[in-house]
């Protein structure tokens, strides 16, 4: 199951792929106590203590970050779980990874002075131009999104970002990155020259998901709407600055490259504040877009001194002062934000991964939060609700899934046959609505053939919205 001596030697690493095993094979011979089976055991016993090479997932849930020591315990997780993992060979001691990372963002912050140089003061009306064309022709496809009634509510806002940051000028190092991005993802993935790109349509897409949550809440007024919508719209600016290889990789980042794209926190601050000489709320809100409610998990991060990956070293000693003064007025917007960014990103497809439906999205998100606290819950409920009201609307017309027949069926109801004939004639279609995530919803099963009604059922949000998808 390892790599040869010489390939380790040249990758620094060990690759274990449990997830070749079957479903009832193990790596134990007795796995609640932790004792491996003869063959296994001199191929892990010698990594325990070792660290893991990269970050390791099941799914989408974060399982240990690299660098975690190999435990009998995580062995346990990978076995039962069938997870691909990596070793470091070499272990990486805390002031190698400090290094790494700052010689990193050292390259990159030259790469940022270089790029603000660049921008020639005779070009900047054209790249205005530019990026104010490809938002509008974007937000112009939008109306055939989902959401369609709330979005031309929030239409306006959009609109007065859109003019906003394409004119006002201490925002044109902010466009000059978003043309950035848009022509290299353009290169990248051969698009066509009306289409913008997964990073810009995110951020768009993420502006008006805030604005419709933000209508939703007391918390929020016309005045905040427009704060939000122009840091929503440039949220993800200092993208254009962090390397395309990380930022594009097709497949789990390591640890410093996790921590290098962390840094687009950082620099979409630096870009949105002109190099830190225009400190106000909306530059600060920028860079606290992934802060967490709990600050102490690897997902938090931003210009705050007190997440979990910081990068408040990096602010000016005036900066900091005013980043304090700012603070308490900018909770509310990166609570929000965290929420609306996070969902944004599962629900769509990106080139490392499929689009989650809803269901599987807020299945996510709430398992997040319970185990690790990561968003407000209440704004959190309110955006579910909302989903749920508005995609399971009454007069809906579903397919009979698999899910719901093992959920609200009887076990010995079908044979294998029968289920899929069954599945094939019948259709569902709701006729009572449910008000929230925990309610039922009231539904009929007919024949779609000769419309006869076969049965009723009350089924849960959660089984609806399994095989909806947000686009």
């Amino acid at each position: 199951m390892q790599n040869t001596e010489e390939e380790t030697k040249k990758d620094k690493l060990l690759y274990f792929p449990l997830g070749k095993l079957s479903g009832n094979e193990s790596i134990f011979q007795y796995p609640a106590k932790g004792i491996f089976t003869e063959i296994f055991k001199p191929i892990f016993t010698p990594i325990l203590g070792k660290q893991l090479a990269v970050n390791t997932y099941y799914q989408n849930d974060l399982i240990a970050m690299a660098n975690t020591p190999i435990t009998i315990e995580l062995l346990q997780t990978f076995d039962r779980l069938k997870i691909n993992f990596k070793v470091n060979y070499i272990d990486i001691t805390k002031e190698d990874k400090n290094n790494a990372l700052y010689n990193a963002m050292t390259q990159i912050i030259q790469n940022k002075k270089t790029f603000m140089e660049s921008i020639r003061q005779e070009d900047v009306p054209m790249i205005q131009s530019s990026v104010h064309q490809f938002i509008n022709r974007a937000l112009s496809w939008q109306k055939n999104s989902s959401f369609q009634t709330h979005f031309n509510k929030v239409q306006g806002y959009l609109d007065f970002a859109n003019s906003v940051i394409t004119s006002d000028e201490k925002y044109i190092e902010t466009v000059a990155s978003l043309k950035k991005i848009i022509e290299k993802e353009q290169k990248l993935f051969k698009l066509n020259k009306d289409n913008i790109g997964e990073t810009l349509t995110h951020s768009l897409n993420t502006t008006w998901i805030s604005l419709i949550l933000a209508a939703e809440l007391d918390d929020f007024d016309e005045q905040d709407y427009k704060k939000l919508s122009i840091i929503c719209m440039v949220h993800d600016c200092g993208k254009a600055l962090v390397p395309e290889e990380i930022i594009y990789k097709k497949g789990r980042l390591s640890h410093l490259e996790l921590d290098i794209m962390k840094s687009h926190c950082l620099l979409s601050f630096i870009l949105c504040s002109n190099n830190q000489h225009n400190l106000d709320f909306i530059a600060f809100t920028m860079g606290m877009h992934h802060v967490k409610e709990n600050k102490d998990i690897p997902q938090s991060y931003g210009i705050s001194p007190d997440t979990y990956t910081s990068f408040h070293d990096y602010l000016t000693l005036e900066a900091q002062q005013k980043f304090k003064e700012n603070h308490d007025s900018m909770v509310k917007f990166y609570r929000l934000m965290s929420i609306t960014d996070t969902f944004e990103a599962i629900t769509a497809e990106r080139v490392y991964k499929k689009a989650s439906s809803l269901g599987k999205t807020i299945e996510i998100m709430l398992n997040e939060n319970r185990k690790d606290g990561l968003f407000y819950t209440p704004y959190l409920d309110v955006l579910i609700d909302f989903v749920v009201i508005h995609f399971l609307p009454k007069n809906l017309i579903f397919k009979i899934s698999h899910e719901i027949l093992d959920e609200y069926y009887h076990n010995n109801e079908f044979i294998s046959r029968e289920r899929k004939f069954y599945q094939k004639q019948h259709r569902g279609v709701i006729v009572k609505p449910s008000g929230c995530y925990d309610k039922t919803v009231r539904c009929v099963v007919y024949n779609r053939y000769n419309k006869k009604e076969e049965r009723y059922l009350d089924i849960f949000p959660c089984h609806l919205l399994q095989h909806i998808y947000f686009t």
